[in-house]
């Protein structure tokens, strides 16, 4: 296991004291936890960011849109 020392201002301080009352773990704890909460926040960001790049060629391209139109006419097919 590796040391790594912040500076933290008061403000940064404080909450980190308060979280790690709060939940009875350790700062390092906190810490960690906090930096894999951010680590999952960025990666749900870039899947958005790809999701909607991708919709966006998606629907730029005609034959798509011709394909996307198709297949809503058989949404329902056979149910009655």
């Amino acid at each position: 296991m590796r040391t790594y020392t912040i500076r933290l201002d008061d403000r940064f301080f404080e909450l980190l004291e308060e979280l790690s009352r709060k939940t009875r773990a350790p700062k390092s704890s906190v810490v960690k936890r906090a930096l894999l909460l951010y680590k999952q926040e960025l990666e749900k960001e870039e899947m958005l960011r790809n999701l909607i790049e991708s919709a966006e060629e998606l629907s730029n391209d005609p034959e798509n849109l011709k394909d996307i139109v198709e297949l809503e006419g058989t949404v329902s097919d056979g149910l009655d």
